[in-house]
């Protein structure tokens, strides 16, 4: 059989081939130039459509689907640059332009955010600045690092040549690129033009008490004081606005305006006059609130679809209210409203973490408001009530206290502890919230009631009862310390243990079992009642019999099987076990005990943070370590621990807010991480906690102590000034009920037992410390109930 032999293009009868395309003659800088952006700009495309599909929530179909396409751009580019194609290299230039468009998007689009934010919430601290431009950097550098150079790479004059990209929009792509970075810029500047407030000065304390004397006497049917001091003075950005306040509901609002201060002070008497809840009444009970407007500003997009997001964070909780305006008419809800709705707090600053809330709840918001269409401005007021006759000024809902310094934190220790009292049930167990606007108790589910929490309150009031000699608060330590007796189970894995249970009484952990311990021990040294020493000293086994031998413990132990739980950790319970120890020695004298409590010590004030690279940088949750070394200075009086809590102290302080130098002077004393969030009341309480026993530490090592005690009286200050009080609750229904509760913030009406106990804790601890003598003021003059 003959061979075959190929018919060859040229024959004749053979059909023609199209020639194969081939890649334009390279040279070798060319060459390379592509097959490396070849192999790379797939990779960066792959990298960020999976960034996008893991990582970024898909709240925006059309968003994210525009991002998933510029990640395929970046792969079909990579596929044409290492075939050198020509139409690879386009492709390339329009990737990397358009990442640099994107980069300009984002990071101007994050310039403005903050701006915005800045024009809200004003100084806001110095890390929302930080983190705002480092946000930005990011940008700058996943959006635009590699896509500069690609653009770079790709539009060398070689590549130009050898490609065929002479034209005139392929050079003049680089100038266009620069000047697309100057955008954030200008955007930044138009937004704080478009948003900042140009607010109003402020009216002097003679000018608001002239107002609200006014107001009052015609109210009552009394000859009214001249209004002479206002004549002149601007009305404001808008009316002013009126409130007659009665055991927490709002009575009346009206609304008065005028050619000056004067005539607007004028109609709004008369407008109350007639209004039809205060008509023919010759006096009227309640508290008057007067707000006047100092400046508005526009809220962008309130109607769009980025609306709900844009309002939420468009508000300063506790200063700016929101206002409809058009030509239907207008709608305002001021500050106090929205405090009163409790509008504030709305979602997790971290997801998962319900403790730290920031945020409006816009949608509910905006449905009261109501007016769809129209322009929706946020208000921004200066606000002052009327109570017994005289004038306080608001901030945030607050008014400033009659007396801080040692003698205010002994009279705030001493409410906070009558409120204790007013939760106590029955049964001896505590209601665990109070809602002061609402005037109730959420109920609790049993398995949901906490018993640290409950140890925690009977360590709070024996500790009162210890420093004041009010007998109340020993009555409802008792009380609540017999409850907490019987909920203890009779063995723990072993008949000489005993523990405290959770999970329907198949765990025990070791940080509830500590807190009974201090809450039991804390009552025996105040009261001398020796009756738990029993119970005392099965805890105490319990509590050994989970120490490792380097002076730390395991946490959980299941008693199901009898077994010690080597995996699971939990803040807080190694330093409240050590506390237990050092409390329990001075109680029983068990030498064994100050051993173990020695390791503990030794080992949350050194090894604790050795181990690890950051721990050489930071602290923890170490303020019950502090408590305890103080608690054990006289046995073991190692200068060692002291070095440790001035540590943690001067790491705490670099977050406490200083009253000068920005615009949230109320924040003053707390601890946070800028104005964008209102302080938490609990994190000041905790943290002074130890802060005091540092500065008590201190004194006995006779070491400076000055800066530890500003840094403890400007906390105790803080909760001092916010403890609900008669003439800060105006919109409260029961003021007396409320009265020496510890709210979440300003703006959280959430009263916790735990809150409330560990503010009176350090109150009543630092006016001892700070020389308040409890014999100067009876804590009796306003009793329980």
């Amino acid at each position: 059989m003959a061979e075959s032999k190929p018919v060859a293009a040229t024959e004749p009868g053979a059909s023609a081939a199209p020639p194969a395309a081939s890649p334009p003659a390279l040279s070798d800088l060319s060459a390379r130039t592509l097959r490396f952006w070849g192999a790379v700009s797939p990779i960066y495309g792959v990298i960020l459509g999976l960034a996008v599909i893991t990582l970024l929530p898909w709240k925006s179909p059309l968003f994210s689907v525009g991002l998933l396409a510029y990640a395929a751009l970046w792969i079909a580019a990579g596929v044409g640059l290492w075939r050198r194609a020509r139409w690879g290299w386009r492709l390339g230039l329009v990737a990397g332009f358009a990442g640099l468009l994107l980069m300009v998007v984002v990071c101007t689009g994050l310039v403005m955010s903050w701006v915005y934010l800045h024009a809200i919430y004003g100084d806001f601290g110095l890390g929302a600045s930080i983190g705002a431009l480092l946000f930005a950097s990011v940008g700058l550098q996943v959006l635009g690092l590699v896509p500069g150079l690609l653009l770079r790479a790709l539009l060398r004059r070689e590549l130009r040549a050898d490609l065929g990209g002479g034209a005139a929009v392929v050079t003049r792509l680089p100038k266009v690129a620069l000047a697309l970075l100057l955008a954030p810029l200008p955007a930044g500047l138009g937004v704080h033009h478009a948003t900042a407030y140009d607010a109003l000065p402020g009216l002097s304390a003679e000018q608001q008490a002239v107002i609200l004397a006014h107001l009052r006497a015609r109210l009552d049917g009394k000859a009214a004081p001249d209004l002479g001091a206002l004549a002149g003075v601007p009305v404001g950005a808008g009316p002013i606005y009126v409130t007659l306040w009665r055991k927490g509901d709002r009575v009346a609002r009206v609304t008065g305006e005028g050619a000056d201060l004067a005539a607007a002070v004028q109609t709004a008497g008369d407008a109350l006059l007639a209004h039809p809840n205060l008509q023919g009444k010759t006096k009227v009970a309640g508290e008057l609130k007067v707000d006047r407007v100092l400046a508005t500003a526009t809220v962008p997009f309130a109607d769009s679809a980025i609306g709900v997001p844009v309002v939420a964070l468009s508000v300063n909780p506790g200063l700016d209210g929101l206002q409809r305006v058009g030509e239907k008419g207008s709608a305002v809800l001021l500050a106090d409203d929205l405090l009163k709705l409790q509008a504030f707090g709305h979602a997790p600053l971290v997801p998962g973490i319900r403790e730290m809330r920031f945020g409006l709840d816009a949608q509910g918001v905006l449905k009261r408001l109501g007016l769809p269409g129209e322009r929706l401005e946020r208000v921004r007021t200066e606000g002052f009530v009327s109570y017994r006759g005289e004038r306080h000024p608001v901030v945030r809902g607050n008014t400033p206290p009659d007396v801080q310094g040692p003698a205010g934190w002994y009279q705030a220790a001493v409410d906070g502890g009558y409120f204790v009292l007013r939760q106590l049930q029955p049964t001896g167990q505590f209601h665990y919230q109070y809602l002061p606007y609402d005037d109730r108790h959420p109920p609790t589910k049993p398995e949901q009631y906490s018993l640290p929490r409950h140890a925690g309150t009977v360590y709070a009031l024996a500790l009162l009862y210890g420093l004041t000699g009010e007998r109340l608060f020993k009555v409802g330590a008792e009380k609540a310390i017999a409850w907490l007796d019987q909920q203890i189970p009779k063995a723990c894995g072993d008949a000489d243990r005993a523990c405290v249970t959770r999970l329907k009484g198949t765990k025990a952990d070791l940080g509830s079992t500590a807190l009974t311990l201090v809450g039991m021990l804390e009552y025996r040294r105040r009261t001398d009642d020796h009756r738990y020493d029993p119970t005392i000293r099965r805890l105490v086994a319990f509590v050994l019999s989970l120490q490792q031998e380097n002076g730390d413990f395991f946490h959980d132990f299941d008693l199901r099987n009898g077994q010690i739980d080597r995996a699971t950790r939990s803040m807080f319970y190694s330093e409240e076990a050590s506390l237990a120890l050092v409390l329990a020695h001075a109680a029983l004298g068990e030498p064994a005990w100050l051993g173990a409590a020695e390791r503990a010590l030794d080992f949350l004030t050194g090894p604790k943070y050795a181990d690890f690279f950051l721990g050489k940088f930071i602290y923890g949750a170490d303020h019950w370590t502090c408590i305890a070394v103080d608690e054990a200075f006289d046995r073991l009086p190692k200068p060692g621990y002291l070095d440790f809590c001035l540590g943690y102290t001067d790491f705490i302080a670099r977050m406490q807010y200083e009253a000068e130098g920005w615009d949230n002077a109320d924040f003053a004393g707390h601890y946070g991480f800028g104005g964008f969030m209102v302080p938490q009341a609990p994190a000041a309480a905790g943290f002074t906690e130890a802060v005091i026993s540092t500065w008590s530490l201190a004194k006995k090592h006779g070491r400076d102590y000055e800066a530890v005690a500003a840094q403890a009286g400007a906390a105790l200050d803080a909760l001092t000034r916010d403890r609900i009080r008669r003439d800060n609750a105006w919109m409260m229904p029961r003021p007396a009920a409320a009265r020496g509760g510890i709210r979440r913030s300003l703006v959280e009406q959430e009263v916790r037992i735990d809150f409330t106990q560990h503010a009176a804790s350090a109150l009543i601890r630092g006016a001892v410390l700070g020389g308040h003598d409890p014999a100067a003021a009876s804590p009796a003059s306003e009793p329980a109930g």
